[in-house]
């Protein structure tokens, strides 16, 4: 037996070993594995020597948590929003999510093969075509432990999303985990059915795309669901701009440049949902400006003409410009 898989079948026996454990005897079990390693001298191999240092930062985070009864200093998973839009990605423990913040976001994830290693919601900020997106790492679900405790508080991070991204590793069981995440987003009503998937913008993100086995399973996830796919690879800088540019379109929102009489637009511009009218945009630059309202004039798509003059309840088109004159 070689070491990968000797490390692989020994990573195993510890999963199996903790999954109904947490507190006190959790960092029992995984003291005693630090141990084990050591006694049978298996911290000779690179792997294990990575693998103790996981189990010791896992340890020490577990110790952090403030015991059952002691107060909170603060809420992991309470994350202001910011940004233009917010999406959270949803998905099982290590099928990459930390990876991919880390990959299209500014922020700086800590990543690990193994479980648990994001241990609170984490915010990252995507910015693509003038839009602000706020991106949130939430802590993968351990599907074999039924009555996990973080489900709930990551649930509750969902709500406040514009949409929700179910990231799926095209190397793992596709089956395994696109029901459960599915199952979890119904037992929680955020969806009242797999069918009910525009409540939240659901999309997939599909990793892992540049291994032997993806393209097979990908064909599989395809025939499963009628949610949009995208499949990434890390090392494929078009793939992660292709999910930059699918995160951007599944906000579905307008870029509206706002201008004075006489003036260049705004380099910058408003961000606004789609089906948005001229009374929206108002309303979002100045609740006064819908009182004393007179007449907007627009460039862009969604007018006949240049400059054409329209009243509130016009309805814009992305990169529209808008000059918007009132009584005062």
């Amino acid at each position: 037996m070689n070491w990968n898989t000797k490390f692989k079948w020994y990573k195993f026996g510890v999963v199996r070993k903790i999954r109904n454990l947490d507190g006190d005897d959790l960092v029992e079990v995984l003291e005693d594995t630090i141990n084990d390693i050591y006694a049978k001298k298996l911290d000779k191999n690179g792997l294990f020597k990575l693998y103790i240092k996981q189990l010791e930062r896992y340890i020490a985070d577990i110790k952090a948590k403030p015991k059952k009864g002691s107060k909170r200093k603060f809420d992991p998973f309470l994350i202001p929003r910011s940004g233009d839009g917010r999406v959270v990605l949803f998905g099982l423990s290590n099928v990459g999510k930390s990876t991919l913040m880390n990959a299209i976001t500014n922020a700086d994830v800590k990543t690990g093969s193994y479980l648990h290693t994001t241990r609170e919601a984490l915010a990252g900020t995507l910015e693509f075509n003038d839009v602000k997106i706020q991106i949130i790492d939430l802590p993968g679900f351990l599907d074999f432990k039924e009555d996990w405790i973080i489900s709930k508080q990551i649930v509750r991070v969902a709500r406040t999303s514009d949409s929700i991204l179910l990231v799926i590793d095209l190397s793992m069981d596709i089956d395994r985990q696109f029901d459960f995440l599915i199952t979890q987003l119904i037992n929680s009503k955020l969806l009242q059915s797999e069918e009910d998937t525009e409540v939240y913008n659901l999309g997939i993100i599909a990793t892992k795309g540049d291994l032997p086995s993806s393209k097979q399973n990908f064909k599989k996830l395809k025939a499963k669901t009628r949610i949009p796919i995208v499949p990434i690879s890390m090392n494929n800088l078009e793939s992660l701009n292709n999910l930059k540019s699918y995160i951007y379109h599944i906000l579905d929102v307008l870029r509206i440049y706002t201008k004075p009489p006489r003036k260049e637009p705004a380099k910058i511009p408003f961000i606004i949902s789609n089906g948005s009218t001229v009374n929206d945009l108002a309303r979002k630059i100045h609740n006064d400006m819908v009182k004393h309202f007179r007449y907007a004039k627009i460039w862009g798509q969604s007018v006949d003409f240049p400059g054409q003059r329209v009243p509130l309840d016009h309805y814009l088109n992305d990169e529209d410009i808008v000059e918007i004159t009132t009584s005062r």
